[in-house]
């Protein structure tokens, strides 16, 4: 028979074993109300937000580079809580590369909720969690192109032209490209700090007074741009402060097609088939006015009579062209006014080749070019704007959304007419630009982008959809990592 000492032992054994048990549970209850843990939404299993740590309390300091940005989420008005996703998208740069992939094997987003009401400033994953979800092939990194042989002018005013310097620097710093930029009488003071902040950019940038009028000053610039011409010259483009060029590789690359020794006027006339018969078919400043050196020179020869025309300062330069020379306009058609503001969503979300040439990106429509622009330091130019399939419904546009359309979308060619769904527009007003077109899914849901942070390496992009209160915003993270 067992002593008594023994029960005593087992007895005291079984007690220390409940205890266990007893914390164990109490510790998993705390935890799982804290609000460093992601919680489940509809039922989704807690598994992608797991390995969550609490910040350094005593110097905040990191503790990994895996983690959601709460202070970023927070700066976007998000207060209490959202829905969070992440996909890590690992790059592989190959000089064997061919294109990319119309699908990308990503899961359908299942957000999940976490908190925002904290005084916390990130909330630590684990290195697990931020492992590649996919690994995608790229191009080798090109070259800066060598854009020296162009000169672009541009009227405005000082202050929008320093609001353009981020977007300019994309695509003319360190190129070669000159810009001259017609504005009002300014304080000198003003004037130097946008010129050594083009400086810092690397562009190089030539400010011109004057106090003629807007649409006078407009149509100078092509005086402005033959009497600045050098040996190296070969085309004088004339733009809008809010023209963008996603590509100058791309743009030098189509320009390189035309022969620059004969008379060119290139360009693109509005999209809007109404507009174009009120202000007739010519090319528009905002796609951009290309002008081959001998051309204007023949605009030259009769800048007074031409000066002397009182139109639109795009009208103007088409009305010289066309009542002087035998030139007529080359609608290249990777240029875009973009005329058309609202509800864009579905020219970006085409899936066509990336465009030369956009506008009206802070005007008619707000779009971050300079984040969108981001994408190219990472898989090249081509990537922007390029659209991968997820699934039947989801669709992903590097640098400007994440679609959820209401049913399944197989039309890979038609646009959708976000901008003025009406049937007129669709087979008259637009079609003869854009289309095919196809309606506008009235149900679909953007996850429009947010922000872009190149970092280390690294760039993140925050998609966001804002449904309508108190539903939280759900947001899609995105980590591009390039593989060394």
């Amino acid at each position: 028979m067992p002593s008594t000492r023994f029960f005593r032992t087992r007895q005291s054994v079984k007690s220390i074993i409940a205890a266990a048990v007893f914390l164990t549970a109490g510790i998993v209850f705390l935890l799982s109300k804290s609000h460093h843990f992601a919680e489940p939404i509809n039922g989704v299993p807690l598994t992608s937000l797991e390995g969550i740590a609490p910040e350094n309390e005593n110097d905040g300091t990191e503790s990994g580079d895996c983690y959601v940005d709460l202070d970023l989420l927070k700066s976007y008005g998000y207060k209490d809580s959202a829905q969070y996703e992440r996909w890590e998208i690992a790059v592989r740069r190959s000089a064997a590369f061919t294109g990319f992939s119309d699908k990308l094997n990503v899961p359908v987003p299942t957000f999940q909720k976490i908190s925002l009401n904290t005084d916390k400033h990130r909330m630590f994953l684990s290195q697990a969690r931020c492992s590649p979800t996919v690994t995608i092939e790229a191009p080798i990194p090109r070259a800066r192109a060598d854009a020296s042989h162009m000169a672009f002018g541009v009227s405005t005013s000082l202050e929008r032209l320093s609001e353009s310097l981020e977007p300019f620097a994309h695509w003319a710093g360190g190129t070669g490209a000159r810009i001259f930029a017609m504005v009002d009488v300014v304080p000198k003071k003003e004037k130097a700090k946008v010129l050594s902040r083009a400086q810092e950019l690397n562009i190089k940038l030539t400010i011109i007074e004057s106090r003629e009028e807007w649409l006078d000053r407009y149509f100078r610039l092509t005086k402005v741009l033959w009497d600045n011409r050098d040996a190296h010259t070969q085309w004088a483009v004339i733009i809008d402060d809010d023209t963008f060029f996603p590509s100058m590789s791309n743009l030098v690359e189509r320009l390189a097609t035309y022969d620059a020794t004969k008379p060119y006027y290139i360009g693109a006339p509005t999209e809007n088939w109404g507009q174009m018969n009120i202000f007739s078919y010519m090319a528009y400043g905002g796609a951009g006015i290309f002008l081959s050196i001998p051309l204007l020179q023949q605009m030259n020869d009769v800048y007074d009579e031409c000066y002397a025309f009182k139109d639109h300062g795009d009208k103007r330069i088409s009305q010289c062209i066309y009542q002087h020379t035998t030139t007529k306009l080359t609608w290249d058609r990777g240029l875009f006014q973009v005329d058309f503001g609202g509800d864009v969503t579905g020219f970006f979300e085409s899936g066509r080749p990336l465009p030369l040439s956009i506008h009206h990106w802070k005007s008619w429509y707000d779009l971050d070019v300079v984040a969108l622009s981001r994408a190219a330091d990472i898989c090249g130019d081509d990537c922007q704007l390029r659209r991968w399939r997820i699934s039947d419904k989801w669709y992903f546009v590097n640098g400007f959304s994440l679609v959820q359309y209401s049913s399944s979308m197989n039309d890979m060619t038609g646009m959708e007419q976000t901008w003025d769904p009406s049937d007129w527009a669709r087979e008259q007003g637009y079609a003869f630009s854009l289309g095919p077109l196809r309606p506008k899914d009235e149900g679909k849901k953007s996850y429009r982008m947010k922000s872009a942070i190149l970092e280390d390496g690294r760039l993140r992009q925050v998609y966001v959809y804002e449904p309508e209160e108190p539903s939280p915003p759900q947001i899609l993270e995105v980590v591009w990592t390039v593989m060394n």
